[in-house]
């Protein structure tokens, strides 16, 4: 006599239950699921979920969610410079309002070099912020890969 292992009965079981229901990502997680893995399993898991929460990116890979971005690692440097881009910005952004409230109560007439200046503030601005932009890209490091999927599975 042969006896099915209660493991994979239950296995068995929630695959089909999963099948047959939408998991919603935002519910409430509270059930703790632990299980084991060889050292190569770990280490592969690893390199699979770089700057990925590793229980996000199984969460992801299990339930066919879409996979999590890496968190990005901004150098500290990038930070000091995107606090001064910013307060620039908002500097411009106060300049801007200024001059476009004293045009509209009449404090202000909108003459051509008050056109050009403001079209000056706001170009700076798109070019503050493409700066911005690109002191925030992640630098990818060597082996990292880009989305955390392995498609020979």
């Amino acid at each position: 006599m042969t006896t099915i292992d209660p493991r994979l009965h239950l296995s068995n079981h929630l695959a089909k239950a999963l099948n047959n229901r939408v998991i919603e990502p935002d519910e409430k997680r509270e059930i703790t699921i632990t299980f084991r893995v060889s050292y190569a399993e770990k280490q592969r898991l690893e390199q699979r979920c770089k700057g990925v929460v590793q229980s996000d990116y199984i969460r992801a890979r299990l339930f066919d969610y879409a996979l999590p971005h890496p968190k990005q690692v901004i150098p500290e440097v990038n930070r000091q410079v995107i606090y001064e881009l910013k307060k620039i910005g908002n500097n411009l952004n106060q300049q801007t309002k200024a001059i476009n409230e004293a045009v509209k109560i009449g404090s202000q007439p909108l003459t051509l070099s008050v056109k050009s200046y403001l079209e000056k503030i706001s170009e700076l601005a798109a070019l503050l912020e493409q700066t911005r932009s690109s002191l925030t890209q992640p630098i990818p490091t060597e082996g990292q890969r880009d989305d955390c999927e392995n498609k020979s599975e």
